[in-house]
This record gives structure tokens, C-alpha cells and sequence, in this order.
């Protein structure tokens, strides 16, 4: 499929207005680390036990992403950590590890509401998904009579990323994990249906190959449209054809004017029985190539003869077309288009006596184009 140029096009994605990369095209390898925390449905920050600070756990975190297109994507990501909470029954610390394995569904927002740029140097990225997540699942918890606590669990939040080279972002993700509070620990259990913890995290990520997207040449043409220049172009190789047998045929008179010439140039003589004729086409008083090569020899032979001969340029036409009066001009006019051709090739003037005869003589009989003829004498 045809590709153009971003700015020949609206710049604003859709689904449809890209073409889609090979599948190892747009894939990104990220890792990162940071804080995170957990709170009880029942018991929002500001009511849970002890300070801010001692409530801030870690987490840390490996994902794979694929992008199908400029706005849309697919992730799967690992994170593990620790949450960190001062328990409710005897104010100790309580250390929860866990590990959630989620798939999102990335929505690259500044491509979508800005318009896809392959310079943009940040990408606002809120993303939504879901997965497993397991707590307490450690040798230790199980030591201190926790059990582990495996479901369903959500997540949603929004992921900054900062081009930083031609295949390195810096990423600061937020994100909020939603999942149910009754297997939590009785110290950390408050008594309500869910449990919500967040995390910050800063990172780097890698993407592979390719990473722009090229536009889809929109659809301009109808069939019609398609079939019309299609005729078109036909006509056009026609004319080309037509065009070459032309040249080809000037080529082949080329060729024999140039024979011609040749045949001129060895004979001794170029008036035979004292004349030398020059024949015209029908309706015409213009010289062809070949009777200029002829009167180019007759020039030559009139200039190499003694200064006082003078010659007879006579003009005629066939009486088979035209009238009268026409037939007279136009053997006048052939029988002077030869007398100046041979004087601007240094014959004068006073040596040339110029008539026209019309149709009233017709020197040759036979053919009738014999008759559209100037005799030199």
C-alpha cells in the first residue's frame, strides 16, 4: 500500500489512517523501582495507624510493551514490592510482600489529542488493566501464621515518559492497584470489601526497531476515475507509437534526400536536355529538402557558367485543380520561391528571368503531378 508524507494528511490518528509496522516493530523492554502503599477501604491515609513515612513500602518492576498503532498498546508487567503498615492491633510494623502480574491497555493520550509526532519529546500515557496478585506468599509470612492471599486484582494510572535518545525514554509511572480486603491480616483487615495501594516509580525503557509510523495514502479515486486514466495513458502510448513511425518515416526521406544528393553529386550533368525540373506538392509553392539539395547543384553549375548566360525559371500548375487565376499565382509563386533560393545561393539576379504560366502550359503529359512543376532553362 501507497505511504505519503505526515502533513499531506489530517494529522489527528485513527485506526484506520496507518500503516501497521512489522510485529517485531514498536515492542519496549522497561524496568524500574520506587515507594508504594497500601490502604484499607474503611481506613482512608490520614485514618490509618502511624506516620506517612512509616507506611512507605517499595516497589519494583519489569514490563514488555507492543504498540499497534501511534495511540494503542498492550503491556505486560511483573511488579513486586512491599507494603509497609503499622498494624491496627499492636502498633508493630507490618511488612506485606507481593507480586502483581497484570496486562494494561496503553492509550498514548498526546498522540491522540495532540496529533502523532515523531520528534515529541513527551508522551502522556494513562493505561487500565487487570491481573493476578499474590501477598504474603514469603517462607517468613507463613512463619508469622500469614497464609498466602492470591485474587483478582485491578489496576489504572498514568505513565509519563520522556524521550531522552533515539531509543531511550525515562519513564515516571503512578499507578493504583484495586483488590479485595478479607484476606488481608487480621492486624491490617479493617472490615471493608477492598483494599487500594499505590506505587511511583521512575524507570527507563528501550524500544526496538522501528518506532514512527507512516501514514496511509487516503483513497482519492473512484473506479471511474481509475478507468479514465487508465484510457488515458493508453492514448497517450498510442500517440507515442504513432510518433515513432513518424520519426522513422522523415528518418527513411532522410535517408533518400541524402541518396539523392549522392546520385547528384556524380553525374556530370544537371540539366539534362538543357533543363532541370523541381517539383512541387499540391496546393504548395514550398521547397522540399530534396529540391533544395537539386537546386543547391543547379546554384552551382548556373554560377560555374559564363557571367552573360542568363536562365528561364518557369512556374506552372496542373489543371486539374484550381481556377485560373488561382493557378497563375500559385506558378508564380513556385517559380519565384526557386529564383530566391538559387540567388541566396549567390546567383544574381539579372541572370534569372522569372514567369509563371499558371495552368495554360502543361510542359509534361502523363501524370498530372508532373505539371506542379518549375522548369530551370
Amino acid at each position: 500500500m501507497e505511504v505519503q508524507d505526515v502533513q499531506s494528511v489530517s494529522k489527528y490518528p485513527s485506526v484506520r489512517g496507518f500503516v501497521s509496522n512489522g510485529f517485531w516493530d514498536n515492542w519496549e523492554l522497561s524496568f524500574g523501582g520506587g515507594l508504594s502503599m497500601m490502604s484499607t477501604s474503611n481506613l482512608v491515609f490520614k485514618d490509618m495507624p502511624g506516620s506517612f513515612g512509616d507506611r512507605l513500602g517499595f516497589e519494583v518492576n519489569v514490563a514488555a510493551t507492543k504498540w499497534f498503532h501511534p495511540v494503542f498498546g498492550a503491556r505486560l508487567q511483573l511488579a513486586g514490592g512491599r507494603f509497609r503498615n503499622i498494624s491496627q492491633l499492636g502498633g508493630n510494623t507490618q511488612r506485606t510482600p507481593y507480586m502483581f502480574v497484570h496486562t494494561d491497555l496503553m492509550i498514548n493520550f498526546s498522540n491522540w489529542a495532540g496529533g502523532y509526532r515523531a520528534d515529541r519529546a513527551y508522551y502522556a500515557v494513562p493505561f487500565v488493566g487487570f491481573g493476578y496478585m499474590a501477598m504474603d506468599f514469603t517462607d517468613r509470612a507463613h512463619d508469622l501464621g500469614y497464609g498466602t492471599n492470591q485474587e483478582l486484582a485491578f489496576t489504572a494510572g498514568l505513565l509519563n515518559k520522556f524521550r531522552i535518545a533515539k531509543g531511550w525514554d525515562l519513564d515516571i509511572e503512578l499507578k493504583g492497584m484495586l483488590f479485595g480486603e478479607k484476606d488481608l491480616p487480621a492486624s491490617l483487615n479493617s472490615g471493608g470489601a477492598y483494599a487500594v495501594a499505590y506505587s511511583a516509580t521512575a524507570g527507563f525503557t528501550h524500544r526496538f526497531n522501528d518506532r514512527n509510523w507512516k501514514r496511509q495514502m487516503p483513497q482519492k479515486y473512484t473506479d471511474a476515475d481509475i478507468a479514465a486514466y487508465t484510457a488515458a495513458i493508453a492514448a497517450l502510448e498510442g500517440s507515442l507509437a504513432a510518433a515513432r513511425n513518424n520519426e522513422k518515416s522523415l528518418a527513411d526521406q532522410l535517408a533518400a534526400a541524402n541518396k539523392a544528393l549522392q546520385d547528384a553529386k556524380g553525374k556530370k550533368e544537371v540539366f539534362v536536355n538543357g533543363a532541370c525540373p523541381a517539383f512541387f506538392k499540391i496546393n504548395s509553392a514550398a521547397l522540399s529538402q530534396r529540391n533544395k539539395i537539386l537546386l543547391d547543384l543547379v546554384a552551382d553549375e548556373i554560377n560555374a557558367s559564363p557571367a552573360d548566360k542568363t536562365f528561364t525559371v518557369s512556374g506552372y500548375a496542373d489543371k486539374e485543380t484550381g481556377s485560373a487565376a488561382y493557378n497563375q499565382k500559385l506558378s508564380e509563386e513556385r517559380a519565384q520561391a526557386v529564383a530566391e533560393y538559387l540567388e541566396s545561393k549567390g546567383v544574381k539576379a539579372d541572370r534569372l528571368i522569372v514567369k509563371g504560366y499558371g495552368a495554360t502550359v502543361q510542359p509534361f503529359s502523363g501524370n498530372i503531378e508532373n505539371n506542379r512543376v518549375v522548369v530551370i532553362k
